[in-house]
């Protein structure tokens, strides 16, 4: 008797992001050689776009894959399917002259995006608003297409409302990491914590999903607004900081997932000190961190210490945890001849 996972199934479709990972991680590393702008600030930025595209994302929707299979998982089934080819499109979009060539190759990750919020809706919409910490990774799933619309923008090569190319770069990269990343990491604390915390938990999603709106807000029509998010922001990442550390830590076996998670929420509350800082600095009109040392100290902080790390965690315990409690898998008999 031979078992074989399927697509169709949750731990098949977790094998399937799992080889996405490695290889999008080998690609990554090969794709540091090859220079996509004259400017080393957004040769840094472009990269941490690319580790998005590459890894992060298939990293955080092998978590999303742990859950049962439920209403529109067909669509995670597609997404997981065709993230490689849009991560292909979208680098290849990097290596061409920006203008309408290079936007229709990033709208490959538009399209993707759109599918993988499509499931988080399905998902939201098939179960209410309970429990908290599914919808927490609901909200992740709905704000990636934000990640890819500014991502077609900025290959286009357009500035609307008079931002910079920086500025609509670096959105691409906070809708990837804290939009996309930071509200899964979040659900899988609640998972784990199941209604320990239940109230703590609840600010914690809160603040975490109104950030995001308020940070753009900001970025539009007022610095306050933006520090207003962006306080918000800090004090959700900082508390899901303290939990991690005195209520997740204690009951993870693996001192590889220990460490990880350590690293994890040291980065977090390092980035976000940056973060207010830099937005202070737009409301009262005094240079206290100026864009490219956000770039390569928050951007960095946040991208690596935090959102990887988490993830990389969270993918160990998940899989442990599998191991301990595996679920009913589809089964292949091979049949004598």
């Amino acid at each position: 008797m031979k078992t074989t996972p399927r697509i169709d199934t949750p731990q098949g479709l977790r094998d399937v992001t799992k080889r996405s990972v490695v290889v999008g991680a080998i690609a990554w590393v090969v794709l540091m050689f090859a220079a996509t702008s004259d400017s080393r600030e957004t040769e840094l930025v472009h990269r941490i776009v690319f580790f998005a595209v590459l890894v992060l994302v298939p990293l955080g929707l092998s978590l999303v894959t742990t859950a049962p299979p439920t209403k529109g998982f067909v669509l995670l089934r597609v997404a997981v399917m065709l993230q490689p080819l849009a991560a292909l499109f979208t680098i290849a979009s990097f290596h061409v002259e920006k203008g309408p060539l290079s936007a229709s190759l990033s709208a490959a990750w538009l399209i993707l995006c759109g599918i993988v919020a499509l499931f988080g809706l399905t998902r939201l919409l098939s179960r209410g608003i309970y429990p908290l910490y599914e919808t927490s990774i609901d909200a992740g799933l709905l704000y990636l297409p934000v990640a890819g619309t500014w991502l077609v923008v900025y290959r286009l090569g357009v500035q609307p409302f008079d931002y910079g190319e920086m500025i609509i770069l670096l959105t691409v990269v906070h809708f990837h990491f804290a939009g996309f990343a930071a509200p899964i990491i979040a659900g899988m604390v609640g998972r784990k914590l199941g209604d320990a915390s239940r109230r703590l938990f609840a600010l914690i999603v809160v603040a975490l999903i109104g950030a995001m709106p308020l940070v753009a807000a900001g970025i539009t029509f007022s610095p306050w607004l933006g520090l207003l998010g962006t306080l918000l922001l800090a004090l959700g990442l900082m508390l899901l900081a303290g939990l991690t550390i005195f209520n997740i830590l204690p009951i993870v076996s693996s001192a590889g997932a220990r460490a990880l998670l350590l690293i994890a929420a040291s980065s977090s509350c390092a980035a976000m000190v940056l973060a207010c800082l830099y937005s202070y600095s737009l409301v009262a009109n005094v240079v206290i961190l100026r864009i490219p040392t956000m770039a390569v100290t928050h951007g960095l902080l946040n991208a690596f210490g935090f959102a990887t790390c988490s993830l990389l965690a969270w993918s160990r315990i998940t899989q442990k945890d599998a191991a301990l409690n595996p679920p009913p898998q589809h089964q292949v008999v091979v049949q004598p001849r």
